[in-house]
């Protein structure tokens, strides 16, 4: 029989009609013990979809509904805003194809005036889509068709990032350098240039300072147990970061990637 992760790759790319009960249940309860036994089990949150197939709404609803979260699905922006305003959110996954609707203008606009994490979820896989989805702000970006359990990995891996933003208030000083982890700014004294970061800039920076000098693996800067081999998610966020280093300029912090491994941080007079 065919797994529950091959049927719904299917229905997401041919957006056919659901599928086969039996083995949802089968794999679904699975997914929990196998969470459970490894201490993953969901953190119970408020997910906001925006999904303008309703197929792939309740498709997207019934798995995250059985990992324990809130779910709610809006089929255009004005929908997501009523949502939120009516109950929060603490994640929105944000599809880019909404008919008339920009998915990266909302994108945009959910990291301007909420507090909530973003994750693209679209068919469009241009690796130049990918750059924009992140540098408007995403915390992450799949792409459809996707494994089921890939896609409830990641937004674990989403929500304990900003569980720990949330609750990072401490400052970080590095020589002259000082990283304020709850206002997403960096100032060096020596120089006074300031920059604003975004949330998942700040962390991975936050993660480089605290490790000043030693190897920080790519699954580490996006606090993952791993990356699919083509995940470059943490690279475009580490360009963005060197581009406001040298914009900004705050030159004295240097990230040099680690070949094969991810990133190093110093500070340029060590």
């Amino acid at each position: 029989m065919r797994s529950e992760s091959t049927v719904y790759r299917c229905a997401a790319r041919l957006h056919e009609v659901e599928i086969v009960l039996g083995a949802w249940n089968r794999l679904d309860l699975a997914s929990v013990l196998g969470a459970a036994l490894q201490g993953e089990t969901s953190i119970s949150a408020n997910i906001i979809v925006v999904e303008d197939d309703p197929r792939m709404g309740r498709v997207l609803t019934r798995h995250l509904s059985r990992a324990g979260y809130a779910v709610s699905v809006a089929a255009n922006g004005s929908e997501m805003r009523r949502l939120y305003r009516h109950d929060g959110a603490d994640l929105v996954l944000l599809d880019l194809n909404l008919g008339a609707e920009d998915g990266m203008d909302l994108a945009r606009e959910l990291v301007g005036s909420t507090a909530a994490a973003i994750m693209i979820v679209t068919g469009r896989d241009d690796l130049q889509d990918r750059i924009d989805g992140l540098d408007a702000g995403a915390d992450d970006y799949i792409t459809k068709p996707f494994e089921i359990e890939e896609l409830l990995a990641r937004i674990r891996a989403v929500l304990r990032r900003h569980a720990f933003e949330a609750s990072a208030h401490d400052a970080i000083q590095l020589g002259a350098v000082t990283l304020d982890a709850s206002a997403m700014s960096l100032s060096d004294t020596s120089s006074g240039a300031s920059l604003r970061l975004t949330q998942t800039e700040s962390r991975i920076l936050a993660t480089l300072m605290r490790q000043h000098g030693r190897a920080v693996s790519r699954a580490q800067l996006m606090n993952r147990e791993a990356l699919y081999p083509d995940d470059r998610a943490v690279d475009v966020h580490i360009g963005n970061i060197r581009r406001k280093l040298r914009d900004g300029g705050i030159l004295n912090l240097v990230i040099w990637p680690v070949r094969g491994h991810g990133y190093r941080l110093r500070l340029e007079n060590d």
